[in-house]
């Protein structure tokens, strides 16, 4: 091959990463609304508790990890811009249910069908990021972690800022989103389908060279991760909204800028993995971001310059957990079944995070009650990245020896 040629093949695969971004992103639009709209949209509407609100949360997670199982047959079946429309229009349909006036009951029946919607969507769109070379994987998943955590930030800001006067009419702006990442999937049909076939070959390549890395250090890294951030959004949201009395735009406004720091470093994160290795890069971001999160207990002490400085480090440090996890993952070679494993995992270690908390928080929640939730939860953070991360370092000295080609 030619170095044109391969000039031409690389920007070929470089616009439908980027396509896939933008739709990851606008598929996360509508995820970081719902936490925010927990008080006025939830429990304000239907009178229910905040253990009740948590389990209203836990309800989506309940549905995205009984819908995995059938992302292979999906797979077979539908190309990529199909799926993602068909999940897109689903979701869209069940936000507009839930603004509907239901009961509680049937809110979290069709909390379950949204769940199930939603992962379909990013397991799809994650797993064609596999496609390209290995040891530069960061420079796929860090730009993808940009553009989830961007969506899922500007998706903080709406929820926190419209919930007050709106409540329940923030679930019609996410099923807005939804239609528009429909729209976009079916305009963007074939070019996600040719990012699908290179995809297939790199994973054919891969099990043919006998090169697969194991999977599980990933899912174990998915499913803190996960775990964590469903306190982070949910619990967290809650403690300082509800008991601390925090104005919810300022909360929206503050949990939003965390998560915009932490995806504008996601791709410097992706990018720094590719050259010194993804281990070192996950070790220092899951060590801050414990800290951060456990320094949230201290909240009833903090002014609010304080507490917003608390979640921008938080931020800061948690820029590179998403791409780390996503290209270890990768390293397996499976695909985007591989992809939706790993996200049925960290679905599954939200809904631990989110029941968990729940659980905790049973009776009448107090300040004390939070701040245990935190400092469990941090602590347990830390301990569970521990295997995984021996396991991983005993193997791997430097990116580039797990290169597995184009």
């Amino acid at each position: 091959m030619s170095e044109h040629s391969s000039s031409s093949e690389t920007a070929e695969v470089r616009r439908p990463v980027l396509m896939v971004c933008l739709l990851v992103g606008l598929a996360a639009l509508p995820d970081a609304m719902i936490p925010l709209a927990l008080k006025a949209g939830v429990m304000d509407r239907w009178g229910v508790s905040p253990s009740s609100a948590h389990w209203f949360v836990a309800a989506s997670l309940i549905g995205a990890f009984v819908a995995v199982p059938m992302l292979r047959r999906l797979q077979l079946r539908f190309g990529p811009g199909q799926l993602v429309f068909g999940a897109a229009m689903v979701n869209g349909l069940a936000l507009v249910a839930l603004w509907s006036p239901i009961s509680f009951s049937a809110a979290l029946s069709i909390r379950v069908v949204e769940g199930m919607a939603d992962i379909v969507s990013l397991a799809v769109l994650l797993g064609l990021l596999e496609a390209g070379r290995q040891h530069k994987a960061g420079s796929r998943f860090g730009p993808a972690g940009l553009a989830l955590m961007l969506g899922l930030a500007s998706g903080a800001v709406i929820g926190g800022v419209s919930a007050p006067s709106i409540g329940e009419g923030v679930f019609l702006i996410g099923a807005a989103m939804c239609l528009l990442l429909a729209l976009a999937a079916a305009g963007w049909s074939h070019p996600l389908g040719l990012l699908a076939d290179r995809q297939a070959r790199v994973s054919a390549a891969m099990a043919k060279s006998g090169r697969r890395s194991s999977l599980w250090p990933a899912l174990t890294f998915a499913f803190g991760d996960r775990a964590i951030g469903a306190v982070v959004s949910v619990t967290a949201t809650l403690y300082l909204v509800d008991e601390l009395d925090r104005s919810s735009r300022f909360v929206g406004a503050a949990m939003g800028a965390s998560l915009a720091i932490l995806a504008i470093g996601a791709w410097p994160a992706g990018l720094l993995a590719d050259r010194i290795g993804a281990m070192p890069v996950r070790v220092v971001s899951v060590v801050g971001y414990a800290g951060a999160f456990a320094a949230l207990a201290a909240a009833p002490w903090m002014n609010m310059t304080s507490v917003l400085l608390v979640l921008v480090l938080l931020g800061v440090a948690g820029a590179g957990l998403y791409p780390t996890t996503l290209i270890l993952a990768s390293r397996a070679g499976g695909g985007p079944v591989d992809m939706g494993g790993v996200h049925a995992i960290g679905s599954l270690g939200y809904l631990v995070g989110i029941i968990g908390a729940g659980i905790m928080m049973t009776g009448d929640a107090g300040a004390g009650q939070y701040q245990a939730v935190l400092l469990f939860f941090a602590t347990g953070y830390l301990l569970l990245n521990i295997p995984a991360v021996i396991k991983i370092s005993s193997r791997v000295t430097s990116p580039r020896h797990e290169v597995i080609g184009n």
